[in-house]
């Protein structure tokens, strides 16, 4: 690579970031069956732009949920750029959460920042986050459909404010007391006061 060509090494950057997401992305026969019945996918990057524009939503104080980590190289960037509370992974893959503890280490986070938990996002309470980062867990169509409702309804029960970045959104047409503040056809920025 040529100095000076910012193109291309803006390219080798977001090669070298989609190579690194999609480490771990394997997922046990019992796991495999829940996506299955959720009409799940199985790895795809959410992109650097949430990464840029996140930084004014999360305080000190903020706790990040990632719905459907991966290997939580989002939640982790998050928690490295703009250090806050406590960031919780939420996957159903456990050798991805395997590959996220080996990055987590890798960046330097501390264990009280991060929480791995490996199971359906369904199961999972979000009523303590105020920044929550989403991209398509699942196919929106059918049973796919469903885990948005259910995914929007944990988000708009109770008062507490929140944003929500949702990458190749599914979820606006469930969500209620929310407004757009951007949006750019593959990134959805929510927030609810």
């Amino acid at each position: 690579m040529e100095r000076g060509d910012a193109p291309a090494l803006e390219g080798a950057i977001v090669d070298l970031y989609i190579s690194l997401h999609a480490l771990g992305s394997k997922y046990s026969a019992a796991e495999r069956k829940v996506l299955d019945i959720r009409s799940g996918y199985s790895c795809y990057p959410g992109g650097l732009l949430p990464l840029i524009m996140a930084g004014p939503h999360i305080r000190r104080e903020s706790i990040v949920v990632d719905l459907g980590a991966g290997n939580g190289l989002q939640g982790l960037f998050l928690q490295r750029l703009y250090p806050h509370r406590k960031t919780l992974q939420v996957e159903l893959s456990g050798e991805m959460i395997r590959i996220g503890r080996v990055f987590q280490q890798a960046l330097g986070i501390p264990d009280n920042r991060i929480t791995w938990i490996n199971d359906d996002i369904l199961n999972v309470s979000i009523d303590s986050a105020d920044f929550i980062y989403i991209y398509r867990p699942a196919r929106p169509q059918g049973k796919g459909r469903e885990i948005y409702r259910a995914i929007a309804r944990k988000l708009t029960e109770g008062h507490r404010p929140r944003v929500v970045f949702s990458v190749a959104d599914c979820l606006g047409e469930f969500l209620d007391g929310f407004s757009v503040f951007y949006t750019d056809g593959h990134l959805t920025c929510f927030r609810k006061d």
